[in-house]
C-alpha cells in the first residue's frame, strides 16, 4: 500500500530505517532507496523514487530516522480516505509562512504561536530530547498548516502527478519540502501535521549556505502567493499582512544582529 522513498548516502541509516519502518508501518510496502552521494539533488532522488514506485501511497522520509508510532502506515491511510480533501501530511509544520526569504517554516519567534508537531532528536542512539514545536495548551491530533518539514512527507501517487519535486529550481538538499507543500496547499488540497506519528531523528539539521539560497528561491517561486495562513485562522487581509510585517521586522533584525556579531 506505501512506496517509502529515502535519499542515502549511508548504508548504516538506511539499514536502520528499513528495520524500524518493517517493526512498525503496519500496512504492506516497499522501500526505494536512492543511493545518492551527491549525485543527486533530493528532489531528483526523490522523483526518480516515486517513477519506481508501485503503490498508491508515497512516503518521503529522511533515511537517519527511526519510527516510534506502531502502525503509523495504516493510521494514515485511515487519515486521507476518510477526508479526501487531505493531499499531504507531515510530522511538523506551520500555520502561516511569511514572505522573509530565511528560517524555512520555522521563521521568526514572532510566528512561533503558529508552529505545529514535534520530534524526538537523538545524536547517540540513545538518549532522547523532545522537540517541541507547538506551544498551545490542547495540540490537535490533526491540523491543518500550510507547509511541513521534510524529514517525513506522505501524499498519494495521484496528488504527486500534479505536485512534483522541483529538480530544475532547487537543486540542493533544502527548500523541496517547502515548495512540494505549496504545490500541494495551492491545488487546493489540504495539507496536515499529524502529532499521532512520532520520530527519532538521529541529526538536528545540516544549515548550510544553501539553506539561505533554498529560501530565497521559495520567496522568489512563490512571492504572488505568499504571505499566506491555514484557512481555519481565517485570517483577513489586514491580518495577513500585520503578522506578515512583524515576522519580517524581527526576521530582518537577527539576520543583521547575527551579521554584526561575526563581524566582532
Amino acid at each position: 500500500m506505501i512506496s517509502v522513498i529515502i535519499s542515502t548516502h549511508k548504508p548504516e541509516y538506511l539499514e536502520s530505517v528499513k528495520v524500524s519502518i518493517e517493526k512498525t508501518i503496519g500496512v504492506p510496502y516497499e522501500i526505494i532507496g536512492i543511493e545518492n552521494h551527491a549525485r543527486y539533488s533530493i528532489c531528483e532522488a526523490y522523483n526518480i523514487g516515486e517513477s519506481q514506485a508501485n503503490y498508491p501511497y508515497l512516503c518521503f522520509v529522511h533515511e537517519d530516522v527511526l519510527f516510534k508510532t506502531k502502525d503509523w502506515g495504516q493510521r494514515l491511510i485511515s487519515i486521507m480516505e476518510t477526508d479526501q480533501s487531505i493531499g499531504l501530511i507531515g510530522v511538523a509544520g506551520t500555520k502561516f509562512k511569511s514572505t522573509y526569504p530565511t528560517g524555512s517554516w520555522g521563521q521568526s519567534s514572532f510566528l512561533r504561536k503558529y508552529k505545529r508537531g514535534h520530534v524526538f532528536v537523538s545524536l547517540d542512539g540513545q538518549n532522547e530530547q523532545h522537540i517541541e514545536f507547538d506551544d498551545s495548551k490542547q495540540p490537535k491530533r490533526l491540523e491543518e498548516v500550510v507547509c511541513v518539514d521534510g524529514i517525513f512527507m506522505f501524499t498519494k501517487k495521484e496528488i504527486y502527478k500534479d505536485c512534483k519535486y522541483d529538480d530544475r529550481i532547487f537543486t540542493n538538499f533544502h527548500g523541496y519540502d517547502l515548495d512540494f507543500s505549496f504545490q500541494v496547499f495551492f491545488q487546493s488540497y489540504k495539507v496536515m501535521v499529524c502529532r499521532e506519528i512520532e520520530l527519532i531523528h538521529m541529526s538536528k539539521g545540516n544549515y548550510t549556505p544553501y539553506f539561505t539560497l533554498a529560501n530565497r528561491l521559495i520567496q522568489k517561486k512563490w512571492n504572488s502567493k505568499l504571505p499566506v495562513a491555514s484557512k481555519d485562522l481565517g485570517l483577513s487581509n489586514y491580518g495577513l499582512c500585520y503578522y506578515n510585517m512583524g515576522n519580517n521586522f524581527i526576521s530582518f533584525v537577527d539576520t543583521l544582529m547575527r551579521k554584526i556579531k561575526r563581524m566582532l
